[in-house]
Formats: C-alpha cells, structure tokens, sequence
C-alpha cells in the first residue's frame, strides 16, 4: 500500500508542477523545493521495491524501510526549509552537510540497487576526483576543495543534484511515461504489435521487418533499448527465425531496430528533452533536426533485412499467424489518436512537452471511456498512474547520480581543461576531433543509461567540439548518437546481450552482425556535423539535396554491405558501390549536383544488374537444353 501511495504521488506531483499549477492558486515555491521532494518520493519508492539483497529480500526489510523513512525526511526536510537554505547557500552549517551525506548516500544506493555498480562508480569517481584531485599534477589538477563544501554543493545547489537533468525527468519525462503507459493500458501495444505483423508480416523476410516497425514504435516511448528488446525480441525474434533468419543475424535485426529507437522522433525517450533545455530551443527544433539521421538509420536497416532476404530466399510469415489488416488497421486508429494530438499540441500549438504528452494522456483517458473495448476500471487507471510512477523512478535517479558528475565536473573545471586538451591532441584537426569523440562517447557510454551518457559527455567532450567551429546542434546530436551506439558496440553492447539471450546466438557473433546493420548510425553523425544540411539547417536546395543524396547513398551502402540488389552483385560493384555511396553522402555539402550524379549512377547499377540477371536466368534455362544435345 505505502508502494503504491507514494509511486502515485509521483505522476501527481509531477502534473501539478509542471502545468504551474500551484502558482494559479496563489502558492509560489522554488523549483529545488518540488525536486527534493519529488527525488525523495523515487528513492523511497526504490528502497521499498528494491531489496538489499534479492536472494532473502526479507532478511533486511527493516533497513530499507529506513532506509526509505530516511529519504522522505530529506526531502521533507529540504522542501520545507529551502527558502532559508538558498538565503544562506554559501554558508556550511551542520544541518546541511548532514542532510546533504544522507540524500548523496541514499542516492548512490538507490543507483546500485536499479543499474548495479557501473553508475555508481561513475558518481564515487566524480566526488573522489572533486576531493583527491588537488594531489594530481597537469591538467588533472584542481584546487583544494573541503569535503563538506563538496557534499553540500553537489546536494543542494541548483547546478548539481536539482539541476537541469533531474528537472527534465521529473517534468518532461515522467509526462511522457504516464502517455506511454496510458496507452499500454488501454491496448496500444497489442494494437501496434498486430498492426504491425499484419502490414509487414506477409513481405519478404517480413518478420524482421516487423521487428523494425514494432521497435522503432515501442523503443521512442520506452527510453531503454534493452527493455525494448526484451518487449518486441520475445515476440519478433522466434518469428524472424521461423522464416529461415539465422539466430545472430535475428537478434542482430532486433538489437539495432530496438536502439535506433532512442533516436527516433517524436520522443526520443528523455535525451531529446535534455538536449532542448541544454541548447536553450524548442524541442520541436530538437524532433526536426533529428528526423532526417532516424530515417537514414531505419531506411538502411530496412534495406539490409529485405536485401538479406532475397539473397537468402526467404519468404514473410504464413497468413494464419498473422492478424487481419483491416481488423489491425482499425484497431490503430484510436491509438493514432492520441499520437495526432500530442503532435497537434507540442508541433502545432508549440506547447511545452510536459503539457502536450498530458493532453494525450488525457486524449486516451477519454478515448478509453468511450470505447467500451477500452474501458477499464477506476482501479486499473490508478494502477496504471502508479506504475507510470515506478516507471519515471529509474531515470530520475540515473538523472540525479548524473548531475552529482555535473556538479564536481563544475566545482573542478575538469570541463573545459579537458576540452582544451583534446583539442590540444587533436591538433586542431576537427576530423580527429570527432574521431577521438567518438570513441570516448562510446567507451564512456558503456553500461552507463543512455540519457546519463549524454549529460556527462555533453560536459565533457561538448565545449572542445563547439570551441573548433562545430554547430552547437551538430555537436550535441553526435554526442548523443555516440553514446547511444555503446549498447550496440562490442565488449559491453547490453541491447546485443539482451537479444542473444532470446535468440540463444553467441553475443559476439550477433554485434558483429549488428555492426553491419547499423553501419549508418556510425556514419551520418560525421556527416551532419560537415553538413548541418542532414539536420534541416540551412538552404532549401542544399537540404533537399542533401537528403536525395544521402537515401541514394545509403541505398548504394546497403546493397555493398549485403551482396545483392536484384541478384548477387560481384565483388568489384560491391567495392565501387560502397565508395559511392560514402561519396554521396559527404559529397554534397560541397555541391548539389553531387545529388545527381549519385542518382545516375544508382540507375546505372540497377540497370546493369537487371540485365546481368537476365543473362543469368536464360543462361540456366538454355543449360538444360545444352544438356539434352551433348547427350
């Protein structure tokens, strides 16, 4: 009972706050105030639905149930006295160093207990640098910084703990899992699913194509690639591999459909909202720049999987394991619904995101009642808000241990003298810049949740991108795409171990395959950094140009890679397709008629594989009569 109080207080105080309620009332109150608060209710929920010790979650029962009086004390505490603690921030008084040790270890816990050691090493590495770092020499080191300043400072001030990361999660993005979870509970993720099998399922290699539908629908709204792996593999996989896909390149397919869509619009999961509030735009700005990189991503995935199964001569699914279209499509239309609106409001009407994904919470509430099909019970909503409160716990704490890294990396510089040294190394080279970016964004991103990823990494890495001319935009998209290619990159690629698991294939066998799906992913963030065009930036003809060359290019990318287009394409093709192919897609920022030249010689390929694979079928169809004579 106390889980469900407090996992529906959640959501709740998330509504109030984020539609400025209270102020209509009268009732004014810092920011900070309903952070602590709403920080304290996530921690608490955490110790209360994650024991100590999994194995005998009884034997310390009494310690998290503390544990989590302990946390809403903090919270409490901070909620009500904060006026007095922002008048007096810089002075150090017992009270605050104790309540700042408390909420920082309670926090740290809270981590370990969601996401194991990996982002609390991240934290305890940040506080023991911000500490110990006055003992290293060069650009390591920092000034001397006393411990209670550091605990006080990472806790309670606004660039720390209650900043910018914690605020989106406990606005925009628990806004967004309450939608999400809206629509699980009325039957949108059956809807999707058997829309999805229904329109797909029947094509070539069409149970993988479903995977890429599915996946790309489910993982904009869940924010984890490994939790969208586990929802749509269990489902697509076992399909893929009754159609003749073998086990790695089926949970290849479904490990890379399931990532891109952290990067796909209109969510993003929660990194989008971030990168708005960090760059200061709307996040409609943020959804268009991204557009044009998702589809590039999904449209080579797609054309890997149907190129793969006609080189292999696969077939889509039987009709009798497949929903009816027209049954499926209807099915969609009240799900579409809520999606139109909360386009409507956060594109049309420029609402903020919070507002716009209530109002399609709300849309699908209503919808719900007047659809006896998805009518629930009054206790089924309530569940429903409470699990959308469970659900926001996770990136809350994952945001908060973040701004914990935010706030030392503040204390110290370590910020911008690390980005003066990486320019430094790179000489400043802006190739070798996003070269060395790339691959410390995917080192650092390893096992760490992707929205944390791109907090650090925009401290970090961020300011040495933008001091060598790089479009701010630009700077934050590749980051982020970086970070997100970590769950995909060998050793440690969580979507790939996910859906291995499923597929019962050998992980490392199954990157490898996923590497090749997800060639554009490695790609286009290179290029929209040379040529902002890829992110709607600019010209009307260079974007349009830009666009053509980049989907001929990936067309040509994706026949090279895979062997086939029309029939089996010889090896010289393959080696002169995938140089044009790279050439199309960086090519044309330097001139439009690159597009051109790009789609001629696509025609050129089509043309001569067509009849190259004429020759080859009369050929076979002459041998046997050959055959017949020499007889």
């Amino acid at each position: 009972m106390a889980v469900f109080v407090l996992a529906t207080l959640i959501p709740v105080a998330s509504v109030i706050y984020a539609l400025q309620l209270l102020p209509r009332l009268g009732i004014i109150i810092y920011k900070e105030q309903f952070l602590a608060l709403f920080l304290a209710l996530c921690v608490a929920v955490t110790f209360l639905t994650k024991p100590l010790v999994r194995r005998d979650p009884a034997t310390f029962r009494g310690v998290d149930l503390v544990c989590a009086l302990l946390a809403l004390s903090v919270g409490g505490y901070i909620f009500a006295e904060y006026e007095t603690i922002v008048r007096n921030l810089g002075l150090i008084t017992t009270d605050k160093v104790i309540v700042s040790v408390i909420g920082l270890v309670l926090l740290l816990e809270s981590a370990r207990r969601h996401a194991g050691w990996s982002m609390v090493s991240v934290g305890l590495l940040a506080l023991a640098y911000a500490y110990f770092g006055h003992n290293l020499s060069g650009m390591f080191e920092t000034r001397v910084i006393r411990w209670d300043r550091l605990v006080t400072y990472n806790y309670l001030n606004a660039g720390a703990v209650f900043g910018t990361p914690l605020y989106v999660a406990a606005t925009i993005v628990t806004s967004f899992v309450i939608f999400g979870q809206m629509l699980f509970l009325v039957g949108g993720g059956d809807a999707i699913s058997d829309f999805a099998l229904a329109l797909m399922g029947k094509r070539r290699g069409g149970p993988a194509k479903v995977s890429i539908v599915s996946s790309a629908l489910f993982g904009s709204l869940s924010g984890s690639a490994s939790a969208n792996v586990s929802t749509t593999g269990i489902l697509t996989i076992p399909l893929m591999r009754r159609v003749g896909y073998s086990a790695e390149k089926a949970a290849a397919i479904e490990a890379v459909a399931s990532t891109g869509g952290l990067v796909l619009p209109p969510v993003m999961a929660a990194t989008g909202f971030l990168m708005a509030e960090f760059l200061g735009v709307s996040y409609a700005v943020i959804a268009m720049a991204a557009a044009v990189p998702a589809l590039l991503f999904y449209f080579c995935l797609y054309l890997q999987v149907d190129m793969e199964a006609g080189k292999s001569g696969l077939t889509g699914a039987r009709g009798e394991d497949l929903p009816d279209l027209r049954d499926a499509s209807l099915r969609i239309i009240p799900v579409a619904v809520p999606f139109a609106i909360l386009l409507y409001t956060l594109f049309g009407l420029n609402w903020n995101p919070a507002a716009a994904a209530f109002a399609g919470a709300l849309t699908t509430i209503l919808l719900s009642l007047a659809l006896p099909k998805w009518r629930r019970s009054l206790g089924g909503y309530m569940r429903t808000i409470a699990g959308a409160g469970e659900a926001a716990v996770f990136i809350a704490i994952m945001c908060a241990v973040a701004g914990i890294v935010v706030g030392c990396l503040g204390l110290t510089g370590l910020g911008s003298s690390l980005s003066q040294n990486l320019v430094a190394i790179s000489g400043n080279s802006v190739a070798m810049l996003l070269l060395f970016s790339a691959m410390g964004c995917i080192v650092l991103g390893m096992g760490v949740p992707v929205t944390a990823t791109y907090i650090i990494l925009v401290i970090l890495i961020g300011p040495a991108l933008e001091q060598l001319g790089v479009d701010r935009l630009a700077a934050h998209m590749f980051i982020f795409y970086f970070g997100t290619l970590s769950f995909l990159t060998p050793p440690v690629c969580l979507s790939v171990f996910v859906a291995a698991a499923i597929a019962g294939s050998a992980p490392m066998r199954t990157a490898m395959h996923a590497l090749k799906f997800a060639i554009v992913a490695y790609i286009i963030p290179f290029a929209f950094v040379l040529n902002t065009s890829y992110l709607l930036v600019g010209e009307v003809p260079q974007i349009v140009a830009s666009i053509v060359a980049g989907v001929v290019g990936v067309f040509m990318l994706s026949f090279a890679l895979v062997g086939h287009f029309v029939g089996p394409v010889a090896f010289w093709l393959r080696a002169l397709a995938l140089i044009a192919g790279l050439g199309a897609i960086f090519l044309v920022q330097y001139h439009g008629v690159v597009a051109l030249m790009a789609i001629g010689l696509l025609t050129a390929f089509y043309i001569y594989q067509k009849r190259r694979s004429r020759r080859t079928a009369t050929d076979n169809l002459a041998e046997p009569t050959r055959s017949k004579v020499a007889g």
